[in-house]
């Protein structure tokens, strides 16, 4: 068995997380009827905080300075829409994380991260919620259901690396 992701709730400070949730209600993202990919000063705002965060948590990996910034964006997630259509519903990636950044969210609008072959099956879109994947973790997006109030809004990042860390809110492992 080996770690498969890490999971830390609350990852930034109250006063961060009121910046970024009051900031996504008044902006387009929450309401966006299609697949957005962005970066604005929201998302430098954000990015930074993330790297900072992952600094004093010793989780920053050095190359992550000058990968994050080129493969990283918001991205909103409207309802109905599958991002994992392909792939049977899973996908793998070179190592990557998701911060939640939708003000609030009901488990019954889905929108779930689901991982295969792995003791835990899904976790919910937490705001302020951060999530590593390690390399090689087959794992997707559930659709947004369509009685969801807005649209799941995270921002992502390929930056590659493997974290095994005990400062988390959960640990997910593989199961082979």
């Amino acid at each position: 068995m080996r770690t498969a992701a890490v999971v830390i709730d609350n990852f930034l400070s109250e006063d961060k997380w009121q910046v970024i949730s009051n900031a996504v209600s008044s902006s387009d993202l929450l309401n966006s009827k299609t697949f957005v990919e962005k970066k604005d000063s929201l998302y430098d705002q954000i990015i930074g905080w993330i790297g900072d965060r992952s600094k004093e948590l010793d989780i920053w990996m050095d190359h992550w300075e000058q990968t994050i910034p080129n493969w990283s964006f918001i991205n909103t997630l409207p309802p109905g829409i599958d991002r994992e259509s392909s792939g049977g519903g899973y996908h793998q990636d070179f190592g990557g994380l998701i911060y939640y950044a939708h003000p609030s969210w009901n488990s019954d609008w889905g929108g779930h991260l689901k991982f295969k072959d792995c003791d835990v099956e899904k976790i919910v879109p937490v705001p302020n919620r951060f999530v590593w994947i390690n390399p090689g973790i087959w794992h997707g997006i559930e659709v947004v259901n369509q009685n969801a109030e807005h649209n799941r809004i995270t921002v992502v990042a390929w930056p590659e690396g493997c974290i095994e860390t005990a400062t988390s809110s959960q640990i997910i492992n593989t199961i082979n």
